[in-house]
């Protein structure tokens, strides 16, 4: 039976057009296209960060791999960054790692929160604290219209302001 309703959903959002979807239903495609996609561009060369940048806002937006985002402030631990995650994640999240954004600016994006391990090779950066769990931190530099529908951001404003 949970077969068939998965199927139905996947034809029924197959086959309408875009401009026919709501924003959620289209946004909640994105907030699982857009974190898969990101995992795809570490094998892109130079665009996994080799060692932490030099500078990050105060405050960031975390955003659980096809969940809400939630509030984060920033620090420094002699040459890593820590990001505190602020809020709880749901009881069956556990967090695994956390990918840093950064815009081909190196403007800071927001950190996308993954369960499982982090990319094999990608050096890490940092920290995410999220309750009383500790993640490692990896980043990357992209474009983020490679890994973002522009209608539904992956890391919105809002969140922090």
């Amino acid at each position: 039976m949970r077969t068939v309703q998965i199927v139905s959903f996947l034809l029924v959002v197959g086959c309408t057009s875009s401009r026919d979807r709501s924003p959620s239903a289209a946004c909640g495609l994105a907030s699982l296209a857009g974190p898969t996609a990101l995992l795809g561009q570490f094998s892109v060369p130079h665009q996994t960060l080799g060692s932490p940048p030099h500078t990050l806002p105060e405050r960031l937006v975390v955003r659980s791999v096809a969940g809400p985002a939630y509030p984060a402030i920033v620090g420094r631990a002699d040459s890593l960054w820590i990001i505190g995650v602020q809020g709880s994640l749901a009881p069956n999240v556990k967090p695994g790692f956390g990918v840093l954004v950064l815009d081909p600016s190196e403007k800071a994006r927001g950190v996308v929160l993954y369960e499982g391990t982090p990319v094999e090779g990608a050096p890490e950066i940092g920290r995410v604290s999220v309750g009383d769990v500790t993640v490692p931190l990896i980043g990357i530099q992209l474009d983020p219209t490679k890994i973002e529908d522009p209608r539904c951001r992956l890391f919105p404003d809002s969140v922090i302001q």
